[in-house]
């Protein structure tokens, strides 16, 4: 019976079908020719463009709530539509104002595979856009952002990267922080004593200290 299971379980990570190639919407979006400010959230959508998910949040300290949206691309022909991060934040006047917009972060409509999660959080002034894609073999990747004092524009400063292998256990994870210049690398297997994985080796490395803007990150890039 054991040996039964197990080879229904092979059998059907075999029939799963593979992750599809992480492939954004051509269309290119000229930032220059939006609209920056209005009185309302939904007059800085972009044409061709809907509101799929709002995450709302306090990115500056002002305790005045500001708003992510997560956009997609309205139907098309051609099947996959885009998605884009629109960050948007309240001003004293009470009007909105764009401070970042993120055209290739987040997967496209037909990008994720059977995994397909894509959540966004604002926590203590951090956006968290996590993102999970695949099939038998996963990848879960988690961007943090703030904004920067002196550009005041929303940037880059950690990436965390896990790959994992749903039948094995297998796993590696990648944890950046590019304000410090830190990378942790984790190898994991799975445990056959008790339920779970065990970690295998840690280890530490330099690497450069730049923070991106938003508008530059590619998920095609993980």
């Amino acid at each position: 019976m054991k040996y039964a299971i197990s080879s229904l379980v092979m059998a059907l990570f075999a029939i799963a079908p593979v992750a599809p190639a992480i492939a954004q919407s051509p269309q290119k979006i000229n930032l220059a020719e939006l609209t920056t400010t209005a009185t309302s959230v939904q007059a800085l959508v972009p044409k061709g463009w809907q509101v799929e998910g709002r995450t709302e949040g306090d990115l500056n300290g002002d305790r005045r709530a500001d708003t992510v949206l997560r956009l997609i691309q309205t139907a098309n022909s051609g099947g996959d539509r885009a998605r884009m991060l629109l960050v948007l934040q309240r001003q004293p006047n009470g009007q909105w104002q764009r401070i970042g917009m993120a055209p290739r972060l987040l997967l496209c409509s037909s990008c994720g595979g059977m995994l397909e999660s894509i959540q966004v959080k604002i926590e203590n002034g951090v956006l968290l856009v996590d993102q999970l894609r695949g099939s038998r073999d996963g990848t879960q990747t988690l961007h943090r952002f703030w904004i920067d004092k002196a550009s005041k524009r929303l940037v880059l400063i950690g990436q965390d990267v896990r790959q994992f292998d749903r039948l094995t256990g297998d796993a590696t994870r990648e944890s950046s922080n590019f304000l410090t210049g830190q990378k942790i690398t984790e190898k994991y297997r799975a445990n056959n004593q008790r339920t779970g994985t065990e970690l295998v080796s840690r280890q530490r490395s330099t690497i450069a200290r730049k923070t991106p803007a938003i508008e530059t990150v590619n998920i095609d890039a993980i």
